[in-house]
């Protein structure tokens, strides 16, 4: 299980530093063409918004599987290090149940903009598609989350 969720977390942080690359681009373009020829890319804003969006979601759960997101750890440092274990392992389960609210939300919501033809302002681009990318985004998370539980959990009985 540990090796897939792996694979997986590092297959979405690769489209995440792919959507990052392509947005670094279009925004300095964007940025230039507002400058030199007062004309900007139409559309810019949306995809920046729409690619932030999946940048996010799609990266959250390699950051959590590598353990570098900022964690405000001060009282429990002072616990002993299998209670330590043991609160990190309810953390990861609680964010494990959230974020499977959260993902079940999201393809809610793009079940809802697909039926419904939602699409962007400027490009006309279909907004479900984000909302599945978030959603996919937010399962992997939930799934990194459940994996490190287990990890913190089996520390303990040792």
């Amino acid at each position: 299980m540990e090796s897939v969720i792996t694979k997986i977390n590092n297959g979405l942080q690769f489209v995440a530093q792919a959507v990052l690359i392509i947005m670094v681009f279009l925004i300095t373009f964007d940025v230039i063409g507002r400058w030199i020829f007062n004309q900007p890319i139409t559309g810019a804003v949306e995809v920046t918004e729409l690619g932030l969006s999946m940048i996010i979601f799609l990266s959250i759960g390699y950051t959590h599987l590598k353990e570098e997101h900022v964690s405000i750890d001060f009282v429990v440092a002072k616990f002993p290090v299998s209670v330590q274990w043991i609160i990190e392992g309810i953390i990861n389960l609680v964010v494990a149940a959230v974020m499977i609210l959260m993902s079940v939300s999201l393809f809610w919501y793009a079940e809802r903009y697909f039926t419904s033809g939602t699409v962007t302002g400027d490009l006309g681009l279909p907004v479900y598609i984000f909302a599945g990318v978030a959603g996919i985004g937010a399962i992997v998370f939930a799934l990194t989350g459940l994996l490190l539980a287990i990890k913190y959990f089996r520390k303990v009985g040792k």
